[in-house]
């Protein structure tokens, strides 16, 4: 077989063996993606990154490509996408688009056939050899989703519905090497660019590392991002060490949760990064395996989620920032879950009232849901307490827990704009006629998935007792902040609830905080692996303290501090705690914009240091 490639506006690569001639377009490459968004939370359970029709109930339009033919003549083909609202559970259909191709449709509608992920049968075209156009067109504007379209001119060729990351059948067709491409040569490999993952990179790169930063979205700052828009919360009380330095350069300054978009700071966490030598930023990338030799981490391989070429990304360190412990999980680490009553994910949104009446549609797949049912979003939005999947698999579970958030908020908005809900608190006094809803989170903000364990698991006894550790650093000053489904709002769903209320035990003083052990930043059981993050080394409970982004942002800050000494003494995580929690301490005592340009001036400020004491 010979493999022919072409590269036009979109990534779309074929092979072929005498008239026989398959083609593969990867939505996600699309050269023009107009208003679709690209949706990379799933990748790891669909295998794939997917473009997504988020339009609020207004038809997105279209994203549109070319691919070209070899032959030209008949040829069937197929679209891989899934029926969201039924897979939901709810009547079908919520998400439908059309395939068009030399401007004219191909065979139904789509988004309205299976409840799973797979490869839907769109019909024959005659097509001409050649460089021909493509385009996805959204008929809805509710989150209709397309993963990628195949066409071959074999008889009875169906292609494999395989939820692995690319497969080796994609692989071949886009022409993609076998061997990933060496990424470069790095001391430390950050995987995730939120609160835990910008600390930890900025900090080990002004101590003289090489950092490899990736996150598998375009954007920096994780739950904090503009896409998400939690505020940053964790104060920064009085403390030997200055932890907060480097958090207070990339933190978000949001009057509100969510806010305006502009109020997160998306550049500037990007310009922060960008400003640091020492750091290679890696977007659009999704570290999806791990290579290990022995108990260690040798590398993991990063798929762009653009153009689907693979990357090895290489480095002595790793740390997972990933919050899910993607990366923890795959280098078989020891980790916890909890079985039942996790605290979930939120998907909020905002809303405005503008000069004249806006349309919302009303549909079959909706709840029927009375004020009783949801409470009112003040201040023009629904916030924290939107929140679902508590008992559903934080993982396996991860894009329904989504989508149901979504059918909530629109059921919600449905019976205020066409069912007279809270209709005397429209500030318009219209009944909400001229309501409009105006953002709505398309990515979950997720609070609880699993914790990869280290020496210490912090636990709510340790911080109510206020039990010290000799390697006490970050202060974490939340209330122990757990999430339950409000039963006042149950009656909606009562066997998914949307609502939650939180429950705060306010044993921690925020004007001291708790001090978290280092030993709670690292795995137990893969020598060189930090963790930054949600999925820290702690109980549930204790992860009601843990969890927010500016206590988060700390963590990282003393990982990165920690693997340069890593590097410097050619150690790990635990060995730090053994061997060199002394010099652990100078680094965390010195002031976040010290800078050491190399590890061997680090190794001389140590060597110093020591000489000193």
């Amino acid at each position: 077989m010979t493999i022919r490639k072409t590269v036009l506006t979109a990534l779309v690569l074929g092979s072929s063996l005498g008239f026989a001639e398959q083609v593969l377009v990867e939505a996600e490459s699309l050269s023009e993606r107009g208003n679709w968004k690209l949706d990379t939370q799933f990748i790891e359970l669909m295998g794939s990154p997917y473009l997504l029709a988020h339009g609020l109930g207004e038809p997105v339009g279209e994203a549109t490509g070319k691919f070209s033919l070899g032959d030209g003549g008949e040829y069937q083909v197929w679209v891989r996408t899934v029926d969201w609202s039924e897979q939901s559970g709810r009547a079908g259909g919520a998400g439908q688009f059309e395939l068009l191709i030399d401007g004219k449709k191909v065979g139904e509608n789509l988004g309205a056939g299976e409840p799973t992920w797979n490869w839907e049968s769109v019909g024959k075209v005659n097509l001409e050899e050649g460089e021909r156009t493509i385009a996805v067109n959204d008929l809805t504007g509710f989150d209709g989703r397309i993963d990628a379209i195949y066409l071959t001119n074999e008889k009875d060729s169906e292609p494999t519905n395989d939820s692995a990351i690319l497969p080796e059948w994609r692989r071949e067709l886009l022409g993609l090497d076998e061997e990933p491409t060496e990424a470069g040569k790095f001391d430390l490999v950050v995987v995730g660019g939120g609160y835990g993952g910008l600390g930890t990179a900025i900090s080990a790169a002004r101590n003289g590392c090489q950092v490899a930063l990736i996150e598998s979205r375009e954007m920096l700052g994780g739950n904090g991002s503009s896409e998400i828009r939690v505020w940053a919360k964790g104060d920064f009380p009085p403390s030997d060490y200055p932890l907060a330095d480097i958090v207070k350069e990339f933190m978000d300054e949001a009057k509100a949760s969510p806010a305006p978009a502009e109020e997160f700071g998306d550049a500037k966490k990007a310009a922060v990064v960008k400003a640091e030598g020492n750091i290679t930023l890696f977007l659009n990338q999704h570290a999806f395996a791990v290579e290990m030799e022995g108990e260690e981490i040798a590398a993991v391989h990063g798929l762009d989620t653009q153009t689907s070429e693979v990357r090895r990304f290489s480095a002595p360190l790793f740390a997972d920032c990933t919050g899910h412990g993607w990366i923890a999980d795959k280098a078989g680490a020891d980790t916890q879950m909890e079985e039942k009553g996790r605290m979930g994910m939120s998907n909020m949104w905002m809303w405005g009232n503008g000069k004249e009446p806006v349309a919302f549609p009303q549909k079959d797949w909706m709840l029927e849901l009375t004020e009783k049912d949801f409470p009112f979003p003040v201040r023009f939005h629904g916030q924290w307490f939107w929140e679902g999947g508590f008992d559903q698999h934080p993982i396996q579970d991860l894009e329904k827990i989504r989508d149901w958030n979504l059918i909530a908020v629109y059921s919600a908005w449905n019976a205020m704009k066409n069912g007279g809900a809270y209709a005397k608190r429209d500030p318009k006094k219209k009944e909400f006629a001229n309501a409009e809803l105006s953002w709505l989170a398309h990515i979950g903000g997720t609070r609880e998935t699993q914790q990869v364990l280290g020496d210490v698991i912090l636990t709510e006894e340790d911080i109510v007792s206020g039990k010290e550790f000799p390697d006490a650093c970050v202060l974490t000053t939340w209330s122990i902040d757990l999430h339950y489904p409000n039963q006042t709002y149950a009656k909606g769903a009562p066997e998914n609830p949307y609502i939650s209320r939180a429950v705060h035990n306010r044993a921690v003083d925020r004007k001291i905080g708790y001090a978290i052990p280092y030993r709670c930043f690292y795995s137990r059981n893969v020598p060189n692996l930090f963790t930054a993050g949600r999925n820290i080394s702690v109980t549930h409970e204790a992860l009601g303290t843990t969890r927010v982004m500016n206590t988060i942002g700390m963590m990282g800050v003393v990982v990165g501090k920690a693997a340069a000494i890593c590097t410097v003494k050619d150690s790990t995580p635990r060995e730090v705690y053994e061997d060199y929690l002394p010099e652990l301490k100078f680094l965390m005592l010195q002031p976040g914009e010290n800078r050491y340009a190399t590890i061997e001036e680090l190794e001389k400020a140590l060597e110093a240091a020591d000489k000193a004491s």
